[in-house]
């Protein structure tokens, strides 16, 4: 997806114009990467398997582990968009079906993920609603959290690590 694509370039941009640097992304440590990787894998596979309920399942399967990474990792700045973003997509493909795409033939399949809008989609102002032309993309407000999320966390990985601030030391007073 384009707007993804989108996210990470501009997170850079606005991480190295803020004094960050690439390098220390790579630095990041996660919670449960089993979980991302896990997601990710059953969400790729599920979408490339076709229509049908094997490919739905591990659609869903998909999300919902990709959302539970999000989740263990809220201590990260932009995470919670993420988990939110994802969340959405989710509940949208779960109850239609798959995600609903206006603009397409009604009711025409694209794998497990996509489908053309039809009469019977329950969520449709969360579906595939929004056209960005620059990008010749149509994406949900699932997607734009999701991208909002992205970039938001990978300023924050570029950026160097905040320091506490030194209290000073609470000592009773000597008369």
């Amino acid at each position: 997806m384009l707007l993804i694509a989108v996210a990470l370039a501009s997170g850079s941009i606005v991480g190295l114009a803020l004094g960050g640097r690439v390098r220390r992304i790579a630095e990041a440590r996660f919670r449960s990467v089993g979980l991302l990787l896990a997601g990710a894998g059953c969400e790729f596979a599920g979408s490339h398997l076709g229509a049908g309920w094997f490919g739905g399942v591990l659609l869903i399967a998909g999300y919902g582990l990709l959302v539970g990474f999000a989740v263990r990792n809220a201590a990260l700045t932009g995470m919670v968009l993420v988990a939110v973003g994802l969340a959405a997509n989710l509940t949208v493909i779960a109850l239609d079906g798959g995600m609903p795409v206006r603009g397409v033939a009604p009711g025409a399949s694209y794998g497990a993920r996509h489908h053309g809008e039809r009469p019977g989609d329950h969520l449709t102002g969360l579906a595939d609603v929004i056209r960005v032309s620059p990008l010749g993309e149509t994406v949900s407000a699932g997607d734009i959290v999701l991208s909002l999320g992205v970039a938001t966390v990978v300023v924050r990985l570029m950026r160097p690590a905040r320091r506490r601030p030194r209290r000073p030391l609470d000592l009773p007073l000597v008369r």
